[in-house]
C-alpha cells in the first residue's frame, strides 16, 4: 500500500512556524509600561513608565461587550513630538492630540476592560496593556496603581514604584 502525502500539509507547516517567529519581531509582545490610576475625584488616569525616550502615540480603553462590538475611548498623538506623562480617561485630549474613540464614556461595574498605550522608542515599538474592572479599581488604596501581571491579569503596585522601577521594561 502507497500512503500519499496531502500536498500542502508541509508548506502549510513551515509557513505558521515561520509566521510565528517573523511575526513577534512586527508586534512585540507588552510589556509593563503602563498602569491605571484611580483619582479622589473618581477619575481614571492613565500612566506611562518613565521611559528615557519614550514616545508615546496613543492611548485606549476598550471594553470587552458580549456582543463583540468595539466600544472605546482613545486619543492620539498626530505629531509623534513627544510624549505626555499622564492622561485622564474621558477628558479632552492633550494639547497637540486629539480624539479617535468616543463610544466609551463611562466604565460600568461588572465589565472587563482593557487600558492600552502604544509608543516608540526610536524606530522600535514599544506597547503596553492593563486589563481590568471598575471592581479593580475601587480596591485600590491610595498611592497604588494597577499594572499588567501577564496575560488577562493585573496586579497593585505603588505608583512610585511603577513610576521610577524596573528599566529593562523600557527596553523595546
Amino acid at each position: 500500500m502507497i500512503r500519499r502525502r496531502r500536498p500542502g500539509l508541509g508548506y502549510a507547516a513551515v509557513a505558521s512556524i515561520a509566521l510565528a517567529f517573523f511575526g513577534t519581531g512586527c508586534t512585540p509582545e507588552p510589556k509593563g509600561v503602563l498602569a491605571v490610576e484611580r483619582l479622589q475625584d473618581g477619575g481614571i488616569r492613565l500612566l506611562p513608565a518613565d521611559c528615557p525616550g519614550y514616545v508615546t502615540r496613543d492611548f485606549s480603553v476598550v471594553a470587552d461587550t458580549d456582543d463583540g462590538e468595539l466600544v472605546g475611548w482613545s486619543v492620539h498623538n498626530d505629531g509623534w513630538t513627544g510624549s505626555v506623562h499622564d492622561v485622564r480617561v474621558f477628558q479632552d485630549p492633550p494639547e497637540g492630540w486629539r480624539s479617535t474613540g468616543d463610544k466609551l464614556t463611562a466604565l460600568r461595574k461588572g465589565v472587563p476592560y482593557v487600558a492600552n498605550v502604544n509608543g516608540s522608542m526610536g524606530s522600535r515599538g514599544l506597547k503596553g496593556r492593563v486589563p481590568f474592572t471598575v471592581e479593580d479599581l475601587e480596591g485600590l488604596k491610595s498611592g497604588e496603581v494597577l499594572t499588567w501581571a501577564g496575560g488577562d491579569k493585573n496586579t497593585k503596585t505603588g505608583r512610585d514604584d511603577f513610576l521610577h522601577g524596573d528599566p529593562a521594561r523600557c527596553k523595546p
